[in-house]
C-alpha cells in the first residue's frame, strides 16, 4: 500500500468565549491553505471571574504564565481574581455544536481538505482533558464526568468515534490522566507536545511550564508512562491555542500517512496510528521495522531491522531511536555532509522569517505587510513549507526560478522567540543566483554565500519616516542611538541548506533476544531545535508468540 503524508491540526480551541468571532468558516478558510485536515475542539466550558474583595482591588501587573484564555490583561488594569470555568448552559451549547457541525460539514472536501467535528471533553477534570473526534456530524456532545462514562457513550454512537488525551504529564488527576483507565481501542494515540510544552517524560525537555496554574509537568502521566503500562498509544503534536491560527508554528504538529485525503482514509491511518507529531516545521519522518510502519503490532522476530528516512525542514543534528523509553541508537548528522561542489546541481531550503518593530507598549503598529519576490537565476522553485504564527498570510504562486509571496507580521508577536516566516525549496547550483526583492529593499547572493551565514533586510527609511510621524523624532535628535534599528521592520534570510544537510536514510539492526513485547520509536532534532517523534512499532517476545 502507497501512504501520503498529510498534515493536520488536532486541537484548535474554538467558541471559548461565548460565541466565535471570527466565524469558525472563515478560520477554515484558511486553515485550508496552509493544512490538509482539521479536527477542531469545541470548547463547552464558560469562564467566571470570582473578584477580590475590596481592599484587594487595584491595578495588576501584566498577565503572564497563563493559559492563552486568561492572558488578556495588561499593566494598570484590575485585579480579576480567581478564574472558574464552568459547563455552558445546555440550549447555547446546542446552538453553538450546531454552528461548528455547520462548519466542518461545509470545509470538508475529500482530495482537498478534511474537517471533522469534535469538542474537548474535561468531565470533573479527575480523569485527564481529551479531544473527541467524530467521523461525521450530526451526533450530541458528551457531558458525562468521567472518562468510563465518556468511552462507554463513545461505544454507544451509531459512527466512529475516538478521544486523544492531551497536555498528559501535568498531575494526575489535575487534568492529566490516570493511565490505569485508558482504552487504546477508543483512544489510539495522545498528544505529547502542545503550546503547554512537552508531555513525553519529566525530563523537561520543553517542559510543562508555559502555563503556571497548571504546572509544572511530573512524572505519573506522562507518554513514556503510558508505553511503560503496556499501552499501544501512538504519538501526535498539536497546538491546543486559543487563537485564530489553527497549526501555528511552534505548538505542535500533526502528520499523518494516510492512503487519501479523504475521513475514511485519515481514520484508517488514525486507528492504525500511522501518525506521528512535529513540534512546528514539518520533518517528513518515515519509520519501519522489517518493512512494518509505525503504529505496527508485530509477532515475534529474532531479527529487527529499523529504517529511518527523514527529510527534514532545517540541517538535520541527530536521530534517535528509543527501545522501551531508552535511546538505544543515536546517528549525529552533523559532519557527515559537505556543500555542494561547484557546478553541482542539488535542492536547497531557504526559510525567509519576518517581523520585529515596535512592542505592543511602545507605539501603535498593529500589523504589517510584506510583499517580496525571490528568484534563482539558472534555478527551479520545487515547494514552500509555511511556518506561520499569524492568519491569513498568503499562499505563494511558485513559478519557473521565482516565487511571489505575500506575509503578514502583527505586533502582538513582536516579543515571541520566532517571527512567522515561509521557507522556500529550489533546485539550483552553488554559483546560482539568489535575488529578493522585499517591500523595497533588494539582497542579491550567489547561493553559495547564502549557505555561509544569515542576512538581514532592516527597514531604516520606513523607520524613520514612521517614528517622525509617531513621535516627532528627527534623525538629529536621535543620533547615536538606537532606536532605529530597535524600531525597525526587519527580514532575516535564514543560512541556506543543501539537500544532503536535510535528508537522512539509515538502517540499524537489533538481534538481542527478546522475551517480552518490546516497543521501539524514533526522535529527530533539526539544528535550529525542531523536534519530531514517530508512534512506536512493537514487537512481541518469544513468551509471548
Amino acid at each position: 500500500m502507497t501512504y501520503q503524508l498529510f498534515w493536520g491540526e488536532t486541537h484548535h480551541n474554538s467558541y471559548q468565549h461565548g460565541g466565535q468571532d471570527p466565524p469558525l468558516v472563515d478560520i477554515l478558510d484558511f486553515a485550508s491553505r496552509h493544512l490538509d485536515f482539521y479536527t477542531g475542539a469545541y470548547y463547552m466550558r464558560f469562564f467566571e471571574f470570582v473578584p477580590p474583595k475590596p481592599h484587594l482591588q487595584g491595578p495588576a501587573l501584566a498577565t503572564v504564565g497563563g493559559h492563552l484564555s486568561e492572558e488578556t490583561g495588561t499593566a494598570g488594569q484590575n485585579y480579576r481574581g480567581v478564574h472558574l470555568e464552568r459547563p455552558k448552559d445546555a440550549a447555547l451549547m446546542a446552538q453553538e455544536w450546531r454552528e461548528f457541525q455547520i462548519a466542518t460539514a461545509k470545509w470538508n472536501r475529500p482530495g482537498e481538505f478534511v474537517a471533522f467535528p469534535g469538542y474537548e471533553w474535561q468531565g470533573n477534570g479527575r480523569w485527564g482533558d481529551h479531544n473527541v473526534v467524530y467521523q461525521e456530524e450530526g451526533h450530541p456532545l458528551c457531558d458525562a464526568d468521567t472518562l468510563p462514562a465518556l468511552y462507554d457513550f463513545l461505544r454507544k454512537l451509531p459512527i466512529r468515534a475516538i478521544a486523544i488525551p492531551h497536555h498528559t504529564g501535568y498531575l494526575v488527576g489535575q487534568r492529566a490522566p490516570d493511565w490505569r483507565h485508558c482504552d487504546e481501542r477508543l483512544s489510539p494515540f495522545a498528544e505529547l507536545f502542545s503550546i503547554h510544552g512537552c508531555s513525553e517524560t519529566d525530563e523537561e525537555w520543553i517542559g510543562l511550564r508555559q502555563n503556571a496554574h497548571m504546572g509544572p509537568g511530573v512524572g505519573g502521566g506522562t507518554y513514556q508512562e503510558a508505553l511503560d503500562r503496556g499501552l499501544h498509544l501512538g504519538a501526535i503534536c498539536s497546538t491546543d491555542n486559543w487563537t485564530h491560527m489553527p497549526g501555528h508554528w511552534g505548538q505542535g504538529l500533526m502528520g499523518c500517512w494516510a492512503s487519501e485525503l479523504s475521513r475514511e482514509g485519515l481514520w484508517e491511518a488514525f486507528l492504525a496510528r500511522r501518525v506521528y507529531g512535529v513540534t512546528g516545521d514539518r520533518i517528513q519522518l518515515e519509520f519501519t521495522c522489517n518493512g512494518a510502519r509505525m503504529g505496527s503490532i508485530l509477532s515475534h522476530a529474532p531479527r529487527r531491522e529499523l529504517a529511518v528516512t527523514v527529510r527534514g525542514s532545517d540541517a538535520i543534528d541527530r536521530i534517535e531511536i528509543l527501545r522501551n523509553g531508552r535511546v538505544w541508537a543515536t546517528y549525529c548528522h552533523q559532519g557527515q555532509w559537505s556543500e555542494p561542489q561547484p557546478g553541482q546541481r542539488t535542492r536547497y531550503k531557504l526559510r525567509l522569517e519576518v517581523g520585529w518593530g515596535p512592542r505592543p507598549n511602545e507605539l501603535p503598529k498593529p500589523e504589517h505587510h510584506w510583499d517580496g519576490e525571490l528568484t534563482v537565476g539558472d534555478g527551479r522553485m520545487v515547494g514552500w513549507e509555511p511556518c506561520w504564527i499569524s492568519p491569513w498570510q498568503g499562499v505563494p504562486r511558485l513559478e519557473g526560478d521565482t516565487a511571489w509571496f505575500h506575509m503578514v507580521s502583527r505586533q502582538e508577536h513582536v516579543g515571541r522567540p520566532m517571527q512567522g516566516a515561509t521557507l522556500f525549496e529550489f533546485e539550483a547550483t552553488p554559483e546560482s543566483l539568489v535575488q529578493l526583492r522585499l517591500n523595497g529593499l533588494e539582497l542579491t547572493a550567489p547561493v553559495s554565500a547564502l549557505s555561509m551565514r544569515s542576512h538581514l533586510l532592516w527597514y531604516r527609511d520606513e523607520c524613520i519616516h514612521f517614528l517622525r510621524d509617531a513621535t516627532g523624532l528627527e534623525p538629529e535628535r536621535a543620533e547615536g542611538s538606537d532606536a532605529y534599528y530597535h524600531f525597525a521592520h526587519k527580514a532575516k534570510l535564514h543560512r541556506v541548506i543543501p539537500e544532503a544537510g536535510y535528508t537522512v536514510t539509515f538502517t540499524v539492526t537489533d538481534d538481542e533476544p527478546l522475551t517480552q513485547e518490546t516497543h521501539y520509536r524514533v526522535r529527530v532534532e533539526q539544528r535550529n531545535g525542531q523536534r519530531a517523534w514517530s508512534s512506536p512499532i512493537w514487537v512481541q517476545g518469544a513468551d509471548e508468540a
